[in-house]
């Protein structure tokens, strides 16, 4: 077991996060993932104090990348062009990475939510700049904003349990309803 003089704290992390986006977050286990280290359990204690600190790194890693995706789908766009660039970017990546679904249902299970709470709000930040462009009340700006992330949330899980068979459709469905809720968010 040789890697163990060169692992750090950001490989261990780098490791699950691709265990995760392969197999889901059910599949997260120290011994799983010191078996793709090739290392002994124990030695994972050095970099990640237990598993609850574990999975708040991945789903940590894993928002940073929805948010990168989804802040290159909206630049040089503004208005209902960017919402929807955004709801389909987070939607697509959720599709790419049916860890997604699992992500959403193990938050729940984490007692120290704090940083991942963070996070969500910096994925929040997206949408609610785009609306904050072209309009004033505060109030109504977060509403919006949690309706839309509601809808892209509800049709991820809708997906994920089959509700949606063809994925394409989904995709399409999805925009679709958001088109009907927001005509006039922009007026």
């Amino acid at each position: 077991m040789s890697r163990k003089a060169s692992l750090t704290t950001e490989m261990v992390v780098q490791e699950a996060l691709a265990m995760v986006q392969a197999e889901g977050f059910n599949s997260l286990s120290y011994r799983g993932l010191a078996r793709q280290l090739n290392v002994q359990p124990q030695t994972l204690y050095r970099y990640i104090a237990n598993i609850e600190v574990l999975q708040i790194a991945v789903i940590l890693a894993f928002l940073d990348q929805v948010i990168a995706t989804a802040q290159a789908a909206v630049i040089g766009m503004s208005g209902r062009e960017a919402l929807l660039a955004f709801a389909r970017a987070t939607f697509e990546f959720s599709r790419q990475n049916h860890a997604f679904s699992g992500m959403l249902h193990l938050i729940s299970q984490i007692n120290d939510q704090q940083a991942i709470r963070e996070k969500i709000l910096e994925l929040r930040e997206i949408p609610l700049l785009i609306m904050q462009r072209s309009q004033t009340d505060p109030q109504k700006i977060k509403q919006r904003v949690q309706v839309l992330l509601s809808l892209i949330f509800g049709f991820i899980e809708f997906t994920d349990v089959g509700l949606y068979a063809d994925e394409t459709a989904a995709s399409e469905t999805l925009i679709v309803d958001i088109k009907a809720i927001i005509p006039d968010w922009f007026d």
